[in-house]
């Protein structure tokens, strides 16, 4: 946004919080609580393009709820039947789902979707996947880039971009022999994280963005402490760095001069802000240029 930055914090106040690009605090959106206009969990945000409204799904009351970005204050709120991890508006009226595989009870399912609301109906289900690997979080499904929106899921190392059309596949991170096999997808939910335990299988953690010359991902590998890599589209060549060694960590916007992430921990630690939450949900914010 032009004019600051919301932040959704479903751990603490459970509120949307409007900032200004000093960092200040300028207004709550919406109020926590039940009833018409209120949530009790702010789920998920997305900006509407091309207007000044925020979308926030509530699935404790089952609705999308529309604010206004310049006050925060309730437009309208419109009632979901689906249960989703995460969305993204395409448009006023159409947005993209990742359908929360916990509630599908297949063993494979379409989990991407992009649904109409104006008809009411799905204009698009893909991304068929095993639902059980929706219990492994990444830290962000959908990300808007300079390039258009990306989405990828845990444990499935295909990159997806989205439009009106649906989901495409447009990147493969391939691990090789470490990658996650569909053999272990297919065992029960226990055994299958007691086996990564054991093998220690490569996968992206989300946070997938990119501009016109970089893509930039954050992957698991033996290592404790996420790694950061970025592929540099004009030279081809991927690089990448231990967590030990950036200087910040999941990236969330992008556009073709810099992009804004958090403060690592190790860095964090050093700064006199003492929070009364986990380190690793420090609040910190930075922007790195691409000087």
């Amino acid at each position: 946004m032009p004019d600051g930055f919301i932040i959704s914090d479903k751990t603490i106040t459970k509120q949307i919080l409007k900032f200004g690009n000093d960092g200040k605090f300028l207004f709550k959106v919406g109020n926590q609580g039940e009833g018409l206009g209120n949530y009790i969990l702010p789920f998920d945000i997305s900006l509407i393009p091309n207007t000044n409204h925020l979308a926030v799904l509530d699935q404790n009351q089952n609705k999308f709820i529309f604010y206004d970005l310049e006050t925060g204050n309730f437009i309208e709120e419109v009632s979901v039947y689906f249960q989703a991890k995460s969305f993204y508006f395409l448009d006023s009226t159409t947005v993209a789902l990742h359908n929360d595989g916990n509630f599908s009870g297949l063993e494979r399912d379409n989990l991407g979707a992009i649904l109409s609301l104006e008809k009411n109906e799905y204009l698009f289900k893909g991304v068929n996947d095993f639902p059980k690997t929706d219990q492994n979080l990444t830290g962000g499904d959908f990300l808007e880039g300079a390039k258009g929106a990306l989405f990828s899921k845990s444990l499935n190392d295909t990159i997806y971009t989205v439009n009106h059309d649906g989901f495409f596949p447009k990147y493969k991170l391939d691990f090789g022999d470490k990658a996650v096999k569909e053999e272990l997808k297919k065992k029960p939910l226990m055994e299958m994280f007691e086996e990564m335990m054991k093998t220690t299988p490569y996968y992206h953690n989300g946070n997938i963005i990119e501009n016109t010359n970089y893509l930039f991902y954050l992957w698991w590998a033996d290592d404790p402490i996420e790694k950061f890599s970025w592929y540099n589209k004009v030279t081809k060549v991927n690089s990448s760095m231990n967590g030990e060694e950036v200087i910040f960590k999941r990236p969330f916007y992008i556009n073709e001069d810099y992009l804004v992430a958090y403060l690592t921990n190790a860095d964090f630690e050093q700064m006199e802000i003492k929070p009364n939450f986990g380190l690793s949900e420090n609040q910190t914010l930075v922007k790195i240029t691409f000087k």
